[in-house]
């Protein structure tokens, strides 16, 4: 993954910080003419086990460029090493840093959302479900792309193995490889389409990619957050693989992703 990472173009104009959020190595991205007042604290994908602020780099980069937001990027823990759910209390430990330390990262409280792609939109999601139950604010929204959200694995998507992407074997290498024993499958900070309840959370952006494994379980939870009252956009990106964001941005097909991506990030900022 590194190596591929290392191969990305990356965008002029936008400037980059390193430092931690407590114990948590992240880095701010802030793009010429930033959305004033507003943050994006994004956590990468990769299994759980895979990937680093360096590997997703020019991913958030981009995100940042085409949408206008300062990116915080969270270098979480990664499994084996560091099994479940060590990454996840990172990523909650980022956001909570994020929304006290505010003013020194030149943004509202009020205006911080959070998002993610593959295993971090599944963070992403756990992170706002925790939040929730602590009764503590939510982010301005959570924008899952092509989020993992019911590790029971049971998407006939998944179990045929339509698309080499993600099959049953590489996801049940993937959850084995992040920890998780069987008693954990139905907890919501593994599988978010398994809570109790979805009401009061953040407003919604679920992206799935039309020829990805993960596409109904994204499709699926989208629907869990709006029958219960949460405003929700779901919206389905068409000839795409899991993992698109993952891809180099000089490919047409891909430039105009991240244009969707941030055209739809900006429809949510409060200005």
């Amino acid at each position: 993954m590194r190596a591929l990472g290392d191969t990305f173009l990356r965008p002029d104009g936008v400037a980059t910080q390193d430092f931690h959020a407590g114990n948590v190595p992240v880095r701010l991205y802030r793009p010429d003419h930033a959305l004033s007042n507003h943050l994006l604290v994004f956590i990468h994908g990769g299994g759980w086990f895979q990937g680093d602020l360096d590997t997703h780099d020019a991913m958030c980069a981009w995100v940042s460029k085409k949408s206008g937001y300062p990116v915080l990027a969270v270098g979480y823990r990664l499994a084996p090493e560091h099994r479940f759910p060590a990454g996840l209390d990172d990523c909650d430990t980022a956001f909570s840093w994020a929304i006290s330390h505010a003013q020194e990262l030149g943004c509202d409280p009020a205006l911080i959302a959070l998002g993610g792609e593959s295993a971090g939109a599944n963070l992403a999601a756990a992170v706002v479900l925790r939040r929730a139950a602590r009764n503590e604010s939510q982010p301005l929204f959570q924008c899952l792309i092509y989020p993992p959200t019911d590790m029971r694995l049971t998407s006939p998507l998944i179990r045929e193995a339509k698309w080499p992407d993600i099959t049953l074997e590489s996801a049940q290498f993937m959850c084995a490889q992040y920890g998780l024993e069987a008693a954990d499958i139905a907890n919501p900070d593994v599988s978010p389409a398994l809570a109790e309840s979805h009401r009061s959370l953040a407003p919604a952006i679920v992206l799935t990619a039309e020829y990805d494994s993960l596409r109904d379980d994204g499709e699926a939870y989208a629907l869990q957050l709006a029958a219960a009252g949460v405003e929700t956009l779901v919206q389905r990106l068409p000839g795409l693989p899991h993992g698109f964001l993952f891809f180099n941005h000089d490919i047409p097909a891909i430039s105009n992703a991240f244009s969707v991506v941030g055209e739809i990030l900006r429809r949510y900022a409060r200005l």
